[in-house]
């Protein structure tokens, strides 16, 4: 097993750095059945594997090549890439040792997307980096499943150079402070909609951080961080048509009760048996 000096596995371990070097950490796809209009990119959280260690890296990373919302696509995509950022920093560092920063991120996905309307979706981390690119991009729309509006505060905290070493180092790279706040660029929020645990006390203070400008608000009933739903509720959010998804806005949903509006009793039972087998497996790791 790897002995790692600093201790800190996403951003200091060999597996991760040759990840990083030699993987691109995008993948694109093409469904061809549908017309050449729509680019859809998809970014993964900083849960694309945990815990931060040797056997949940190699297991989701390398064996299994782990996309988050890999299964979750927007119908009408012609065009679909994925990303994730395996050192778990918000893509302050890009994604591999070529694109290395967010404006390398920026022009690669600029180019990759000529010719096409832009859909962006991200939770956590992943809806973040989705704010600040999509919003430079002009996309049509952002879903940003409790995606951070702001990381100084991240950066800034005590632990911040034991558990984000690249978020509290970068603090005096000066051209990557603007990517510590997605206020710097927000120029349409009315194309950001924002799906929001309110009861999650961290997402309560994101919130606040960006809820004087008009983002689209969706909000439930829920502590859960990330995506707010049963994730067999996500691929039919995404493709709703525009008039539905703005029947959603300003209201602050149960999940259980959204779910069975929105996939039915059959599918939300099979959610909430999934769930409880993974919260089975937490509590079986954590007892050992």
């Amino acid at each position: 097993m790897e002995v790692l000096k600093s201790g800190i596995f996403q951003t200091d371990s060999e597996l991760v750095i040759d990840e990083y070097n030699n993987n691109l950490n995008y993948t694109i796809e093409y469904n061809h059945k549908v017309r050449k209009e729509y680019c859809i990119l998809y970014f993964s959280s900083n849960n694309i594997y945990y815990p931060n260690n040797e056997a949940e890296f190699i297991k989701s990373i390398i064996e299994n090549n782990k996309f988050e919302l890999y299964k979750n696509r927007i119908a009408k995509g012609h065009k679909h890439i994925f990303f994730r950022d395996i050192k778990k920093q918000w893509y302050l560092t890009g994604i591999n040792n070529d694109i290395n920063d967010p404006i390398k991120l920026l022009e690669f996905i600029r180019n990759e997307t000529l010719g096409y309307k832009n859909i962006f979706v991200g939770s956590s981390a992943g809806g973040f980096i989705s704010v600040i690119l999509g919003q430079q991009l002009n996309a049509e729309r952002i879903y940003s499943f409790n995606g951070q509006f702001e990381i100084m505060t991240l950066a800034k905290k005590i632990n911040a150079p034991y558990k984000n070493p690249i978020l509290s180092e970068s603090l005096t790279n000066f051209k990557l402070l603007p990517f510590y706040d997605t206020k710097n660029f927000i120029t349409n929020p009315e194309t950001i909609y924002y799906f929001h645990s309110s009861k999650s006390s961290w997402d309560i203070e994101q919130y606040k951080h960006i809820s004087n400008l008009k983002i689209n608000l969706i909000s439930f009933k829920t502590s859960n961080h990330g995506i707010p739903f049963l994730k067999n509720n996500l691929n039919v959010i995404i493709n709703l048509t525009p008039n539905k998804l703005k029947n959603l806005v300003g209201r602050d949903f149960h999940p259980l009760l959204f779910s069975l509006r929105v996939v039915g009793l059959k599918k939300t039972m099979q959610a909430l048996i999934a769930v409880l087998k993974v919260l089975l497996r937490k509590f079986k790791f954590f007892s050992v």
